[in-house]
C-alpha cells in the first residue's frame, strides 16, 4: 500500500509499512542473539555434570555480550517507536536511512558472536562496540533529518522534545566511543562500561526533565501595550 506525498512530490511508502519492516528485523536480529551461541557437537561431548559445567561456565562472555545486545536493542525499538510516532509521512531519503540503520541491526547478531568468540581479543569488542555505535548514529541521523524545519513532523512539535530525544539516541554512540578508546588500550572489559547506559540515560532525561521545570515556573513577561 502507498500513499500520496502532501507535497505532491510522488508516491511514498505508508509509514506503518516501514514500521513493520523495522519490527520484524528487530525482532529477528533479538532472537538470532540466542541461536550465534554454538555448541560443539554431541561427539565430543562428555555425559558428565562436571562437564557441562565447566563448558556453561566457558560461555560467560557469549551470554554477556547477548544480555548487553539484547537489552541495547531493545532500548534502540523502543527510541524508533518515539521517532515514527512523531513522523507524518516517511519520505525516500528518510526510508534509505532506516533502512541502512536496519542493516547495522541485522549485523549485531554477528558482531555478538564474534565479540563472545574472540573474549580474549580487544578487536572482538570493538567490533562489537562500533557496530552498537553505528546504529545508534543511524537512529540519530533519522531523527535529525525528520525533525530539522520540521521536515517530516508535525509544525506544532516541542523543541525541548526534540532535543531531548536527540540526545537519548547520542547515548549508546557516547558510550561507544569511550568503549572503544578503552579497548585499543588493549583491555578487554571495555563492553563492561554498557552497564553504565542506564544511569546515564537517567541522567540525561533528569537533566532534561528539571529544564523543563524550571522554564515552565519562568512567569511570562507582559507585553507593552
Amino acid at each position: 500500500m502507498e500513499e500520496k506525498d502532501e507535497t505532491g512530490g510522488g508516491m511514498h511508502l505508508t509509514k506503518g509499512r516501514l514500521e513493520g519492516l523495522s519490527d520484524c528485523i528487530f525482532a529477528f536480529a533479538m532472537t538470532l542473539l540466542v541461536i550465534g551461541m554454538n555448541l560443539p557437537d554431541k561427539a565430543t561431548l562428555v555425559q558428565s555434570n562436571a562437564f557441562a559445567l565447566r563448558f556453561l561456565l566457558s560461555l560467560w562472555s557469549d551470554f554477556f555480550h547477548y544480555i548487553l545486545a539484547f537489552l541495547i536493542l531493545g532500548a534502540f525499538w523502543f527510541s524508533q517507536h518515539l521517532q515514527f510516532h512523531s513522523v507524518r509521512v516517511p519520505d525516500k531519503i528518510f526510508i534509505w536511512i532506516n533502512l541502512v540503520t536496519l542493516m547495522f541491526v541485522a549485523l549485531l547478531p554477528f558482531s555478538t558472536s564474534f565479540s563472545g568468540d574472540f573474549s580474549g581479543a580487544s578487536l572482538g569488542a570493538m567490533v562489537f562496540e562500533a557496530n552498537l555505535f553505528l546504529i545508534g548514529m543511524g537512529m540519530t541521523a533519522q531523527w535529525w533529518y525528520a525533525t530539522t524545519s520540521c521536515r517530516l513532523t508535525e509544525p506544532d512539535i516541542k523543541p525541548e522534545y526534540v532535543r531531548r530525544v536527540l540526545a537519548g539516541n547520542l547515548v549508546v554512540p557516547a558510550v561507544s566511543v569511550i568503549c572503544i578508546l578503552v579497548a585499543l588500550t588493549g583491555s578487554l572489559w571495555s563492553s563492561a562500561l554498557y552497564m553504565i547506559l542506564p544511569f546515564v540515560d537517567y541522567a540525561v532525561a533528569r537533566h532534561f526533565r528539571d529544564q523543563s521545570m524550571k522554564t515552565a515556573s519562568v512567569p511570562e513577561v507582559p507585553k507593552e501595550k
